[in-house]
């Protein structure tokens, strides 16, 4: 009854060979890399004409920079005509005062989305995301400064119960 129960019995001779190595164990292991890397050189992405995308809130830049005289192309219109405020103004121009370059290179944006605040905010990030494509060198000022972090706080949204985010209606005892 016991042969015919499905269950199999390993065949003399079957397995051995895995008992032992074929290959020669090293008697010493490292975890040293036996050569020295080179070490990277990041080289400029685009000599000419960068492109860069920012966000801010609900606003959304696509700016494009190319080498020129400083004229500033905001959905058409002037720096100054788009961005009245000089507050606005100064946040939008801060990566050229950064790196010095301010009047050497012209600004194309299309921004849509968002308050005047956050199209500012987009179009800073925007700018320094593509002053660090057009020459390497610039990221660490940048980064430094701020300029390449993409602000994470948003408007929270209204839960259930709650007449605003966390505004509680007014509580009686009684």
């Amino acid at each position: 009854m016991a042969e015919n129960s499905g269950i199999e019995t390993p065949v003399e001779g079957e397995g051995e060979e895995y008992d032992t190595y074929s290959e020669e164990v090293p008697s010493e292991y490292t975890t040293e890399s036996p050569e020295v890397a080179e070490e990277y050189v990041p080289q400029p992405v685009a000599a000419g004409p960068a492109a860069g995308t920012g966000r801010r809130k609900q606003a959304i830049a696509r700016v494009r920079i190319v080498p020129g005289t400083g004229n500033w192309t905001i959905n058409g219109q002037s720096l100054d005509q788009y961005f009245p405020n000089k507050v606005h103004q100064q946040i939008v121009n801060e990566p050229f005062v950064l790196l010095g370059t301010e009047g050497q290179w012209d600004v194309i944006a299309r921004i849509h989305g968002g308050g005047v605040t956050g199209q500012a905010g987009a179009l800073r990030l925007g700018i320094a995301r593509a002053l660090q494509f057009s020459d390497i060198e610039h990221r660490p000022a940048l980064k430094k400064a701020g300029f390449l972090t993409r602000d994470a706080r948003v408007k929270e949204r209204k839960k259930a119960g709650l007449k605003k985010a966390r505004k509680a209606p007014q509580y009686s005892k009684r």
